[in-house]
């Protein structure tokens, strides 16, 4: 009994197992404290790699956005489009329009390496929609698994054609005559005419008295293109320069492939001086004329502006339309359903006047609000505000002298605007289906430079019209005459014209702007001003690739 007693009163080793307990315990909690230390910074790893490859993929949306602002965003290889959508040419897509740069091999997608991480990105294009469907991922390190963290997002954007385009049609740099009937004079030039202008003729150029062609500032060089030969018919004194004027009226340039000649039947010869009225700048002459492509319209592309332009008949104005009291009604732009099927297979709607004794109005909007089409006109200011493509069945006719504007995307012309952006100077296609008359009035652009009509003195002044900011273009299919400007002193039109047959121009008249047309009658006294070198032209110019538009922001449609 002493001897158990002696046993339980010895302590000795007890201190160790309570150490070795302590010890193991503590040991638990610091493996259970690292572990979780651990597991929280493999989450927050995680999420930071999920947070830094979003950002990544939304760098990579905004990339393609800038892509589309600085390029054709029309162009349906822009963006690399990947798998189903990828074009057999990716490897060499030709450039896109004619004369730009190519891009290069574009199979595949886009990437670009951050210091955070990857992105890559790719696109394609639906050209019904004008929507581009981009797809980006961006890619992280995971510092504690085997693969990379990635997130992919998806966004739509819309590209909204810009109200100017790029100009990429030489033709819209010349009065252009496309008749080649042989043995006459396609374009004759008569008594006073004085032309300060390129010209371009697939034909013959006739010069009658005292008419002529030259160069009155070496700012604005002037372009003389003749397929067939220069004709100086009996009693022509003047012709190609003017000797009353400083370096006797020297044009940069004549190409004259069929020479010169005293006759129509007459062979054509090395055109020369002082045997022919011609006075070229040294090296400007040339005996080769090639060949300029000028855009040919079809009754089919006169029916595929009648549905798709943004006033057109079935849809001519948004109801109830900025002034509900003058909206233009929907019988305006025709009186039935069917393009061009009046009399001689033109319009059948009445002739419709752009400037009546009254004020109208008539706009167009698209999904997101934004003005896209307008034609308004103001009869106290004599204001003819303009927008988009137009489509009207039928005559056109200007009964009072107006001068035109345009208007922004909100539908306003904020004033003092100067920057010539987003339309504000007037920028506008009008398709007609019979014949554009305007007899001794006037029809004058804008001044974007000082926010100010281009006139001078109540008239009409080209110096201060800025064409490539303010363009009216008339395209007018009269399948006899398609375009008439009455003569008189008070007769002047600056915009583009293309007549799908006879232009004919009054006496005295003064025109200034790009002309194309079929056939050309010139009257007494025309005058014709130089062009400045057209860069920009209104949206659905004919021949003229859609190539400048406005990408919308992208809306997010998974990630």
């Amino acid at each position: 009994m002493k001897r158990l007693r002696r046993v339980m009163a010895n302590e000795q080793g007890f201190a160790l197992v309570i150490a070795l307990a302590v010890t193991v315990v503590f040991s638990m909690t610091v493996v259970t404290v690292i572990e979780a230390a651990s597991s929280n910074s493999r989450s927050s790893d995680r999420s930071r790699g999920r947070v830094s490859a979003y950002t990544l993929a939304e760098a990579g949306i905004n990339n393609a956005s800038s892509i589309l602002s600085k390029s054709n965003s029309y162009d349906p290889h822009l963006l690399h489009p990947q798998g189903s959508y990828q074009p057999a040419d990716c490897g060499s897509p030709p450039a896109n329009p004619t004369g730009t740069p190519l891009l290069g091999n574009t199979c595949s997608p886009y990437s670009w390496s951050y210091d955070g991480g990857t992105t890559t990105m790719w696109g394609w294009f639906d050209t019904a929609t004008s929507n581009w469907t981009i797809t980006s991922t961006g890619t992280v390190r995971n510092a504690f698994a085997a693969n990379n963290t990635s997130r992919t997002l998806t966004a739509t954007v819309h590209v909204r054609a810009a109200p100017s385009q790029d100009n990429y049609v030489t033709a819209w740099n010349y009065v252009f005559v496309k008749d080649t009937t042989p043995g006459i004079c396609n374009i004759t030039l008569d008594q006073s005419t004085n032309f300060s202008v390129s010209l371009y003729a697939e034909g013959n150029l006739c010069f009658k008295n005292q008419a002529y062609i030259a160069e009155t500032n070496g700012s604005d060089p002037i372009n003389l293109e003749i397929r067939g030969k220069i004709v100086w018919l009996s009693g022509a004194s003047k012709g190609v320069g003017d000797t009353s004027l400083a370096n006797n009226g020297q044009i940069t340039s004549a190409k004259v492939a069929g020479g010169c000649a005293s006759s129509l039947n007459g062979t054509g010869h090395v055109c020369s001086t002082p045997s022919d009225y011609f006075y070229v700048k040294s090296g400007g002459y040339s005996t080769s004329a090639p060949v300029i492509n000028a855009p040919v319209l079809t009754n089919t592309d006169f029916g595929t502006y009648y549905t798709t332009a943004y006033l057109r008949p079935g849809d001519p104005c948004d109801n109830p339309g900025p002034n509900s009291a003058t909206r233009l009604p929907n019988s305006t732009f025709d009186n039935d359903t069917t393009a061009l099927n009046g009399t001689n297979g033109n319009g059948s709607a009445a002739t419709f006047d752009l400037t009546p004794s009254s004020s109208y109005t008539c706009e167009a909007k698209d999904t997101a609000g934004r003005v896209i089409g307008e034609l308004t006109w103001n009869n106290t200011t004599k204001i003819l505000q303009i927008r988009g493509t137009i489509y009207i069945d039928g005559s056109v006719s200007l009964s009072q002298d107006a001068t035109y504007q345009g208007v922004n995307a909100s539908g306003t012309h904020p004033s003092g605007d100067t920057t010539g952006l987003d339309g504000v100077g007037g920028q506008a296609v009008l398709y007609i289906s019979g014949t554009y008359s305007q007899s001794n009035h006037q029809l004058c652009g804008w001044d974007t430079s000082h926010d100010q009509a281009a006139k001078t003195s109540g008239n009409c002044d080209f110096t201060k019209w800025t064409p490539n900011t303010s363009m009216l273009m008339i395209v007018a299919h009269g399948t006899t005459t398609s375009f008439s400007l009455g003569g008189g002193s008070g007769c002047y039109f600056q915009g583009a014209i293309y007549s799908m047959n006879l232009a004919d121009f009054g006496q005295q008249c003064r025109v200034e702007g790009p002309v194309i047309s079929s056939t050309m009658n010139i009257g007494q006294g025309v005058s014709m001003k130089p062009l400045p070198g057209i860069s920009d032209l209104p949206l659905g110019a004919p021949g003229n690739p859609n190539t400048a538009g406005v990408p919308e922001a992208p809306g997010y449609a998974g990630g």
